[in-house]
């Protein structure tokens, strides 16, 4: 079973954490976006809950947020997330990629948060980094795309006309390819896999039968015997 864009559900969670490794070697920018991945995962909260997550979130017990989704008339929902050692690192190193402190968890080099565009655009550069890092067919991808845009900046400079480069490589059809939107649903369904008794309070689901109907991905359902 794959998640979108041929990432195995079965190595959703060493793939974020491939990530997020590699990107605390990296600039305060990708080490950032890495958190933000590890976070989604731990947490199961939904993209646009972690892009303008804010410190404010932070408390005792772990960290809150305000439902991003709901109904018309439904009452509001708020998350909670009790703190693990793993989230509490994560949070720590996501505030140590900041030179000043920040209203955002994940605060953009402004110190804002991160519209979803804006995310997404760096997000397709650290990706693109990370996947070149290991694949000689996309690293040398990158260099093309590289050398192309340093072309076109520098004929700029000139006032010459320079076609605009065209992106010859498909990041998105790699298998190690994900997107954040893609680790929430990989998240719940670790905790389904896991049989957690508090997978639905995870989810975060009015009804349960929506964790089950989109984000139940299990190739094998487990369960025990009558006796």
């Amino acid at each position: 079973m794959s998640l979108g864009h041929g990432v195995d559900f079965k190595s959703t969670d060493p793939q974020v954490v491939r990530f997020y490794l590699w990107s605390l070697r990296q600039t305060a920018t990708y080490r950032n976006l890495g958190c933000a991945a590890m976070f989604t995962y731990l947490t199961g909260f939904r993209a646009a809950e972690v892009r303008p997550f804010h410190i404010s979130g932070k408390t005792k017990e772990g960290v809150l947020v305000t439902s991003a989704k709901r109904k018309k008339g439904q009452a509001e929902v708020m998350k909670l997330r009790e703190w693990s050692t793993r989230l509490r690192v994560v949070v720590a190193r996501a505030e140590q990629t900041h030179s000043v402190p920040r209203q955002y968890l994940f605060a953009n080099s402004k110190g804002q948060a991160y519209t979803r565009s804006g995310m997404g655009s760096v997000w397709q550069d650290a990706m693109f980094e990370w996947i070149a890092s290991f694949d000689a067919e996309a690293a040398a991808a990158l260099a093309r795309k590289r050398a192309a845009e340093l072309e076109y900046i520098l004929a700029y400079k000139k006032g010459l006309k320079v076609a605009k480069y065209e992106a010859d490589y498909r990041l998105a059809d790699h298998a190690q390819y994900f997107s954040l939107q893609d680790i929430r649903p990989a998240a719940i369904t670790t905790k389904l896999s896991n049989r957690n008794a508090d997978a639905y309070d995870f989810a975060a689901h009015a009804n349960p039968s929506t964790t089950h109907k989109h984000y139940d991905r299990r190739k094998i359902k487990k369960a025990g015997a009558t006796e």
